[in-house]
């Protein structure tokens, strides 16, 4: 489950948004509470999320937590802070490979993962030096970099993102982990989403 993939990969040093799991929508009003305004709810046990409606983002009171929790098709929900500022989204993946052991793919993230078809592969354990070369020269590279007077993003945090998720791979027997999106922003990197499907050996 996405809660449990990112607890995992935060002893690893990735950085997650504040969560808690709610087993009703009253619960997630209460987590919400606790939490702080403005949050995101998600509906648990789904695996496309988005395209099924058990996604809300940005909500700002009891009200629309509890009116988004009502209308998506889950029982149980996950609570997480929302991340703005955000300059830019990736996808973080790595597959166990056959042939070469784990290959890490870097790519454009969020909704422009399908759209701009924009990604780069490494071997692991790529290096700091690989991570940013490979950064840089994908199309998205130019706004990660700060592009038409936006600021760049962190760079330095986004590579020590990517470094968490191959710690987190050599450590355990994994057959999958994909982050997406990784949010990138002027002093962040912060995992939007995580899927984890672990091995037999």
């Amino acid at each position: 489950p996405e809660a449990e993939a990112k607890r995992r990969l935060a002893r690893f040093g990735l950085r997650v948004p504040k969560s808690g799991r709610a087993k009703s929508s009253g619960e997630a009003r209460a987590v919400a509470a606790d939490m702080g305004y403005p949050v995101v709810l998600k509906g648990t046990g789904i695996a496309h999320k988005t395209e099924a409606g058990a996604v809300a983002l940005n909500l700002q009171s009891a009200c629309e937590v509890h009116s988004a929790a009502s209308g998506m098709p889950a029982s149980s929900f996950l609570v997480e802070e929302m991340i703005t500022a955000s300059l830019g989204e990736l996808l973080v993946g790595i597959v166990r490979d056959p042939a070469h052991g784990y290959v890490l793919t870097l790519a454009a993230g969020g909704i422009l993962t399908e759209l701009l078809e924009d990604s780069t592969s490494l071997i692991v354990p790529a290096g700091e030096d690989e991570i940013k070369k490979a950064l840089e020269n994908l199309k998205i590279g130019r706004v990660l970099t700060g592009y038409r007077g936006k600021p760049p993003c962190d760079l330095e945090a986004i590579v020590e993102a990517v470094q968490a998720v191959q710690s987190f791979v050599l450590s355990a027997p994994v057959e999958e982990v994909e982050i997406n999106p990784l949010l990138c922003g002027a002093d962040y990197a912060v995992a939007a989403d995580a899927l984890v499907r672990m091995g037999g050996n």
